[in-house]
C-alpha cells in the first residue's frame, strides 16, 4: 500500500455538522487519474464511488492508480445534459481537458461518449447520491442538468466555479447558486479557492470549490447553524 492521502476536508465537515450522516455513492465527474476518489475511498471504504474520466489515456492512468481500491469502479464516460458524442481536448493526464464547443471533428481531439446522469444512475440502479463531485472544467452546469429532476435524491453537490467575471473557463458562482436554489439546495461551505496568479500574481480569486447541501438534509437538522 502506498502513502495515505489527506482527508478531503468536506468529509469531517459533513459529518460533524449532519452527525447522523452516513455515506454511500459518490460521484466522481472528471475523475482525471484519481486524485479525488483515491483519498475518498480512503476515507469513506464503506461508500461505492463510480468515477468518470473520458480521455481514453487518462482513463488508463485513473484505472491503474485505482486497482488497490475495491469500492472505485472506473468509467471511460463524460457526463452530460443529454445522453451522445461529444469531441474533448485530449492531453494525456492534464486536468485542463475540456469539451471543444461547437462543431469540432474528432481531428480536434478526441470522441467520447456522454451519458446523462439521470441516465446513468438508472441505469445502474442508483437511487440516491450521497456526494456529486464535478470537475469539468466549464462544462459542470451541463453535466448538472444531465441530473434532471433526479437532483432531488442526491444530497450533496460540488461543483468548479469561477469566482470573478474575467474568468471565463468556468461557470460563474452567481449561476450554479441560481440553478441549484432552484432545485432546493443551499450553499454548505466553500474549498478549493484559488487566486489569478497571471500577470504578476494579480490579487484577484479566480475559482473556487462550493459544496451545495440538499434543504432535506437542513430541514432534518431543524435549523440552519
Amino acid at each position: 500500500m502506498g502513502e495515505k492521502h489527506k482527508v478531503p476536508m468536506f468529509i469531517p465537515h459533513i459529518l460533524r455538522r449532519v452527525p447522523t450522516y452516513s455515506f454511500s455513492v459518490i460521484l466522481d465527474v472528471g475523475a482525471n487519474t484519481g486524485q479525488s476518489c483515491v483519498p475518498m475511498a480512503e476515507a469513506l471504504p464503506d461508500a461505492a464511488i463510480y468515477s468518470f474520466e473520458p480521455v481514453r489515456r487518462t482513463f488508463q492512468t485513473l484505472c491503474a492508480n485505482t486497482a488497490g481500491h475495491r469500492s472505485i469502479r472506473p468509467f471511460n464516460l463524460a457526463l452530460g445534459a443529454v445522453d451522445g458524442r461529444a469531441v474533448m481536448a485530449a492531453a494525456p493526464n492534464s486536468p485542463s481537458n475540456r469539451m471543444i464547443a461547437g462543431t469540432a471533428s474528432p481531428s480536434e481531439g478526441q470522441a467520447v461518449d456522454v451519458m446523462s446522469g439521470k441516465s446513468f444512475c438508472e441505469k445502474h440502479s442508483i437511487r440516491r447520491v450521497s456526494f456529486l463531485k464535478i470537475d469539468a472544467e466549464g462544462h459542470d452546469l451541463e453535466v448538472l442538468k444531465g441530473f434532471d429532476d433526479y437532483l432531488a435524491s442526491v444530497d450533496f453537490v460540488q461543483v468548479e466555479a469561477g469566482m470573478n467575471a474575467y474568468n471565463r473557463t468556468h461557470i460563474p458562482f452567481q449561476d450554479f447558486v441560481s440553478f441549484l436554489s432552484a432545485r432546493e439546495f443551499v450553499l454548505f461551505h466553500i474549498y478549493g479557492q484559488a487566486f489569478e496568479f497571471k500577470d504578476g500574481g494579480r490579487p484577484i480569486a479566480r475559482r473556487a470549490n462550493p459544496v451545495f447541501i440538499n434543504m432535506r438534509l437542513v430541514g432534518s437538522l431543524g435549523r440552519i447553524t
